[in-house]
């Protein structure tokens, strides 16, 4: 599963690049598809993979390592709509490219020679009879079939353990649980701003038909250049808000759906873990109540002792950790397979906290500068707006509006 001739291994601070290839026509037998081209730039590597073979990947990276969180890819496009749709293109890139940086956290997975030969066959048929050896690749049965980097398991199982992996567990359903009354508040917050959006547009259209109105029937100059500038105003704000709200909604909206996938990886563990604990406590109470009988029919012959036949029958507390020799080392077995998934786990978790915390930290910057961005040049334009019809305050322009309306009121005008 390891081997010397992974060049990822040996490298650090390696990034991974994704981006559109060819759109392959399809023939009688198949559909078409697009191609993602992978470069890893330290170490030329450059190969072209289609959607089903990081589908593939995933699934076989779930079989070999299945103490880890393997991220979640992009899944199809079930709404019927256009698979080759730009935009859908663009977000799957970004998530392909994502998941594959994210399994390079993983030293297990990145000293493998399964991820080195999927970054690297360049040629379809030597890479078609990789999947095929990967692919008789079973699920392990057996602690000695568990693979790590150090060849070293951690099986030990006590109440600390326990507990922290409770903890953990406890953690990613309230961790679950809020991010889907955040993902909801958020969706309402978006709704809401889109309408504040709206209104915005409906008061410059309204601003232009004044200064429109203005202008046909020749009123005060200052009328029309304070409607022509609450116009531009208004217009800016409404453009610069739009901007701000998209850019804000495709970046959570990822976040959530990314965080959303990765939890449901956790649980997905945690699930494997609890099935592996429940085996082995259900068979350690079996096993202990079949001796106990055992031992109180006094029967020997049906102890099973293995190598251990000349014991003194008669003391329980050397009969009893000796008979039944095969039952006691399968349950043995499920006592190691389920300390080996619970110490991964509570490691996994911590690893996976270490690479979110930082990740969330470099986008949150990012968007922020962006945001500060988007809203400066929104002021900029407000500013623009005020110091061209500095004679024109927005307290005058009320002023003169009242009048107006005053006189309109009064019969007047």
């Amino acid at each position: 599963l390891f081997s010397d001739k992974n060049e990822l291994s040996k490298h650090d601070n390696i990034k991974i690049e994704i981006a559109l290839g060819e759109k392959k026509p399809g023939t009688f037998f198949s559909k078409a598809y697009q191609t993602y081209i992978i470069t890893v730039p330290k170490l030329n590597l450059k190969v072209s993979r289609r959607y089903s073979d990081f589908e593939w990947l995933r699934q076989i990276l779930v079989n070999i390592f299945s103490s880890s969180v393997i991220p979640p890819i992009p899944k199809k496009n079930k709404l019927g709509g256009d698979r080759f749709n730009e935009e859908f293109l663009e977000k799957r890139t970004r998530t392909l490219e994502k998941f594959l940086n994210l399994l390079l956290e993983d030293p297990n997975i990145k000293s493998s020679q399964l991820f080195y030969e999927f970054l690297s066959i360049e040629e379809l048929n030597k890479f078609y009879e990789m999947k095929k050896h990967y692919n008789h690749y079973k699920l392990p049965q057996t602690l000695k079939e568990y693979k790590t980097l150090n060849g070293q398991l951690d099986i030990k199982v006590d109440d600390s353990r326990e507990i922290y992996y409770q903890n953990i567990k406890d953690q990613t359903e309230i961790n679950q649980e809020l991010l889907s009354k955040l993902n909801k508040q958020f969706k309402l917050l978006n709704n809401e701003m889109n309408m504040v959006v709206l209104r915005l547009e409906e008061i410059s259209k309204t601003c232009e038909e004044l200064f429109l109105h203005s202008v046909k029937y020749n009123e005060n100059d200052d009328i029309k250049i304070s409607y022509f500038e609450l116009n531009e105003m208004f217009k800016h704000w409404s453009t610069a808000l739009k901007k701000q709200n998209t850019l804000t909604y495709i970046n959570i909206r990822e976040y959530f759906k990314f965080s959303k996938n990765v939890i449901k990886s956790m649980k997905d563990l945690t699930n494997s873990v609890d099935n592996c604990k429940q085996a082995y406590y259900k068979s350690k109470r079996n096993l202990i109540s079949k001796k106990e009988d055992l031992f109180r029919k006094g029967d020997i012959t049906k102890w099973d002792l293995g190598p251990n036949k000349n014991i003194n029958a008669q003391d329980k507390s050397i009969a009893l950790p000796n008979m039944l020799a095969n039952e006691t080392n399968s349950v043995i077995n499920l006592k190691q397979i389920y300390g080996y998934y619970l110490n991964s786990v509570n490691n996994e978790f911590e690893r996976m906290e270490k690479i979110f915390s930082f990740g969330h930290k470099q986008n949150l910057v990012e968007n922020a500068k962006k945001e500060i961005t988007i809203i400066s040049e929104l002021f900029k334009n407000i500013s623009d707006i005020a110091v061209g019809s500095h004679k024109y305050s927005i307290e005058n322009v009320m002023k003169q509006m009242n009048t107006i309306y005053n006189k309109v009121e009064e019969g007047n005008v």
